[in-house]
Order: C-alpha cells, then sequence, then structure tokens
C-alpha cells in the first residue's frame, strides 16, 4: 500500500519531464509528505473530440490537472463516502465496481519523487523507509474519475495503483505502486487503448524493472504526522 508520497519538483520541471501540453487550473506545489484526500498532479493525454462511444478520435493533447486523492465513484452518494480510495490492486481492478470503469479509457500518471512505505520489525515497531527516483520521477500508474457535487460542479479524483511488491523492495513491504516504464507509460496513457488484462500484465512486469532501480532508506518517524511537511523528511536517518 502507498499511503504517502512526495513531490520534490516544481510544476514546471513537472510539465518538462512529462512532456505536458497544458496544464489545466491550479496545480499543488512541491510536497515532501502528500497525504490521502490532499490534491496532487495528474497527467492525462485526452482528444478534444469523442466518437458516440465516447473513445477518442483524433489527436491527443497532455494535459496537467489537479485531482483529489482518493478516487470517488460516479455512483458515490459523496465524496467522504467510506475510506478514501487511494489505491487499487491490480490483481482486482478489473472485478471492482469503483475502478473497472476507469480502467478503460480515465487512466492517468500521477508524478512522484518517492514514496514512504514502512517496514514491520520483528518486535512490531515500524520502520518508515523513503523510496525514491533519485534525482528523477517515478510515473505511477493511476486511475481518475468524475463525480457531480449536488451544487452540480464536478470533482476531479484519482487514485494509484499497487502490485506485489518487486524482489528488491519486498523486504520493506509486500506491496509496491505500479511504477511505470517510457514504453508502458505511453500505452498506459493512450486513451485509443482499451485497457484490459493484456495491459496491465504489461505494466506489472514493467513496474519490477524500474523498482529494480529504485533507491531507499529508512527515514524519520515523523513522516507519519500529515503536518509534517519539509525537505528533512527524506534525510536517511
Amino acid at each position: 500500500m502507498c499511503g504517502r508520497f512526495v513531490v520534490a519538483k516544481a510544476v514546471g520541471d513537472i510539465v518538462t519531464t512529462f512532456e505536458v501540453d497544458e496544464v489545466v487550473g491550479e496545480m499543488p506545489g512541491i510536497s515532501y509528505n502528500v497525504a490521502p484526500t490532499q490534491k496532487i498532479a495528474m497527467v492525462v493525454d485526452r482528444s478534444f473530440e469523442k466518437d458516440e462511444d465516447g473513445g477518442p478520435v483524433g489527436e491527443l493533447n497532455r494535459e496537467l490537472h489537479s485531482a483529489r486523492w482518493g478516487l470517488v465513484p460516479r455512483w458515490a452518494k459523496g465524496e467522504n463516502e467510506g475510506a478514501p480510495l487511494i489505491n487499487g490492486r491490480i490483481e482486482t481492478i478489473l472485478e471492482k465496481p469503483s475502478f473497472k470503469d476507469s480502467v478503460i479509457r480515465r487512466r492517468c500518471v500521477i508524478p512522484a519523487s518517492g514514496y514512504y512505505e514502512w517496514q514491520v520489525k520483528p518486535d512490531g515497531t515500524k520502520q518508515p523507509f523513503y523510496i525514491n527516483a533519485g534525482e528523477g520521477m517515478f510515473a505511477l500508474a493511476g486511475l481518475y474519475e468524475w463525480w457531480k457535487k449536488p451544487d452540480g460542479t464536478w470533482l476531479l479524483s484519482a487514485t494509484t495503483l499497487t502490485k506485489d511488491s518487486a524482489p528488491e523492495l519486498a523486504h520493506i513491504h509486500d506491496r509496491n505502486p505500479l511504477l511505470l516504464t517510457p514504453d508502458t507509460f505511453e500505452a498506459w496513457l493512450d486513451p485509443h487503448i482499451i485497457g484490459d488484462e493484456d495491459l496491465l500484465m504489461a505494466i506489472s512486469h514493467g513496474s519490477d524493472e524500474v523498482a529494480a532501480e529504485a533507491l531507499f532508506s529508512p527515514v524519520s518517524p515523523r513522516v507519519g504526522k500529515v503536518s509534517e511537511n519539509d525537505p528533512s523528511l527524506i534525510l536517511p536517518l
């Protein structure tokens, strides 16, 4: 499970790294402790026209949007109904009503410098680790959804996806986020490609390749407090 992550790059750096064509709306800034329900940046490829079935027509535009971390299904009665859906398990997302429709064409990438995970020690205590991309950024596979508020406005929300941990990270936790390679990044964002089991298998395999190169180190337990948010959180102990 990924319950906290880091965005240590400015919006301009994200635009350059992910070759974004357009920034839509106000973006969240740098954060060393992104927590559930907070605003996050997400990358999507969208077409200006759609066919009668909702499929994309013509050229795609790569956009950067701000979304709530914690997907709100279209059929939800309220945006705070139940626990925030911050993670979806790749093994079951095609079966879950909350996620299966988004897998087809509402896929996104969530930029992250790294994420935190808690290792459970033999004595039961937990040690947080910062797992990161060094000077670069991870492209986390995600899903998004639009939910209509009672006042008629729309809420954009997103979730990250997780899988069984890569061998190199399994000693820290038994799950890790789906980390996209340059090839799977393009396929995951492309709305012309229908999301199915084959696509999920491809990105799962590629994720282990990225995870094998990830850096990690134990960090301060201060990260467990949402109110803590400064660069020292990612410093190795």
